[in-house]
């Protein structure tokens, strides 16, 4: 039996994506054609036609959304229309894949599942047969490098009793405008930006209840995590599970830190640990960042070095997995003064073993349009980043929102 292939619809072409989505979609010929693209800059949109073979490009978003030719729409675009065109793309009967964050508001993901039942629908109404449900697949692809899926989270589940833990993601420079955090709610986005401040803000006032509570440090953190930051948090809830609580969430623009607390439910008669996240943008060029684990003999660290949000990718982007133990031996160190002592004897310490094993940017973003196929044509393994995974990482969004409203002395809080 020959692999369905599935007509993709592409909203946005920023420079990461004709860098990394359109020429790993294209090598996946048997599994995905390229049917059209949108973009409001008419010269990206024929750029891209032209450049990677697509059938259609347009500047009307709607052509996209509502092609007859389309199976599968990609929203690449900034997180104020996720809601909106995935809606859309929905109800139209079209199953759709949306980067991290899906949303964060409780009544977007609501109505984005009523679309879904009118999506049904849709489709019975072009079938004669039994008719499945639009499907959502929510984009973050080192979530499925290989190096994470088959190494990473295997030392994890050996590693015994966490103590402590780490998620950091400090980038920079790159396309963050938090002028929005500045702006006010009427002022007219660029003609050809993908960005709507006014847009982002009204969303974000369904999240934090009022006008008035948008104060610019919200604003930027906001923008950061529907950009960057839900990524990063993302793969720490797929390793480490659901935190019991939240404290000290600092915000310093655009400097974010978090403290979240867990308990090792599984091990060790529930030990607690806590795990500090820390994230931001500077000018160094530069991208440290990584997700952490201290274990009693072992450290595991999953680092990545992705595009950011309006850059080009370069080569050697990778996600790698370091593993750091002791190996039982002893080395002597003649450099190190330090390891001399009274009697003038070098003193032999343990030696470290390390092990890396690393995925490129390209494998990770393979492994996840393969997957995305996977659960779109049926008969593959259910994939792990749906409507459902996404609603886990609205509510860790809100518990981060909900200490900090209170740290601020806020009576409203995102649930009401």
């Amino acid at each position: 039996m020959s692999t369905p292939v599935l007509r993709l619809g592409i909203l946005g072409a920023t420079n990461a994506v004709q860098a990394t989505y359109l020429p790993v979609l294209r090598s996946l010929q048997t599994h995905y054609t390229l049917t059209a693209i949108y973009d409001p800059n008419p010269e990206i949109a024929n750029q891209c036609q032209a450049h990677f073979g697509i059938t259609h490009s347009t500047t009307v978003v709607e052509d996209v959304l509502l092609h007859k030719e389309v199976d599968v729409i990609l929203n690449l675009l900034p997180m104020e229309y996720h809601e909106q065109y995935t809606v859309t793309a929905l109800e139209a009967g079209k199953d759709i894949m949306v980067e991290v964050p899906l949303t964060m508001s409780i009544s977007s993901l609501r109505r984005m599942r009523e679309a879904i039942k009118k999506g049904k629908a849709t489709r019975s109404l072009n079938s004669t047969s039994e008719t499945n449900s639009p499907k959502v697949f929510v984009g973050c692809a080192r979530r499925y490098a290989p190096c994470f899926t088959e190494v990473f989270k295997k030392e994890l589940a050996a590693l015994g009793r966490v103590y402590y833990a780490r998620c950091r993601n400090i980038a920079g420079p790159m396309n963050i405008d938090n002028s929005v955090a500045r702006a006010s709610k009427d002022i007219t986005p660029p003609m050809k930006s993908n960005n709507n401040p006014g847009q982002f803000r009204a969303l974000l006032e369904d999240v934090f209840g009022s006008e008035e509570d948008l104060t610019p440090d919200r604003v930027a953190f906001c923008r950061y995590l529907g950009m960057i930051g839900c990524h990063d948090l993302s793969v720490m809830r797929e390793s480490l599970g659901f935190p019991d609580g939240v404290s000290n969430v600092a915000i310093t623009e655009p400097f974010y830190s978090a403290i979240f607390h867990y308990t090792n439910s599984a091990v060790n008669d529930g030990c607690p640990f806590t795990l500090l996240y820390e994230a931001g943008v500077d000018a160094v060029p530069r991208c440290d960042a990584h997700l952490t684990v201290y274990g009693a003999h072992k450290t595991l660290s999953l680092e990545y070095d992705f595009p950011r949000p309006g850059e080009k990718i370069s080569t050697g982007t990778y996600v790698r997995v370091v593993v750091q133990e002791a190996d039982g031996t002893m080395q002597t160190d003649y450099v190190n003064r330090n390891q001399i002592n009274e009697t003038g004897n070098v003193v032999p310490r343990p030696r470290i073993k390390r092990t890396e094993t690393v995925s490129t940017c390209d494998e990770a973003y393979e492994h996840e349009f393969l997957a995305l196929h996977s659960y779109l044509v049926g008969g593959g393994s259910a994939a792990k980043t749906t409507a459902d995974d996404a609603f886990m990482d609205l509510r860790l969004l809100l518990m981060i929102f909900d200490h900090y409203n209170r740290q601020c002395g806020t009576i409203r809080t995102p649930l009401g």
